[in-house]
């Protein structure tokens, strides 16, 4: 793979949390960092907790430069969709690149 395959600018977050004023806990999502990957999905599943209607998770790898703050229970950004970081482990044979693995819940 070329740096050319790098084609889908996306956001890695990290979760953030802050007390609120009236003593409870809030968390939002603050950007760690922008990734140049290539987003390859790799199928899907039913996902059934025992509620009426399964839901549907889709499954995605992208593939982009090692980036040092990458971690699992992050959220990619990329194409429009947020992506859980399920996975992250570091791409054999190339050195410096990394593949996050992806998931994300249909509604």
């Amino acid at each position: 793979m070329t740096i050319a395959a790098l084609r889908t600018l996306a956001i890695l977050e990290a979760v953030s949390e802050a007390e609120t004023v009236f003593g409870g806990r809030t968390k939002s999502w603050t950007q760690v960092a922008a990734l140049w990957v290539d987003l390859q999905p790799s199928g899907h599943r039913e996902a059934g907790d025992g509620a009426l209607r399964p839901g549907l998770i889709e499954t995605a790898d992208a593939i982009a430069r090692t980036h040092a703050a990458a971690s699992r229970g992050m959220r990619l950004k990329a194409g429009g969709e947020a992506w859980r970081v399920v996975a992250v482990t570091p791409a054999r044979p190339k050195p410096g690149r990394m593949t996050l693995s992806l998931e994300r819940i249909w509604p």
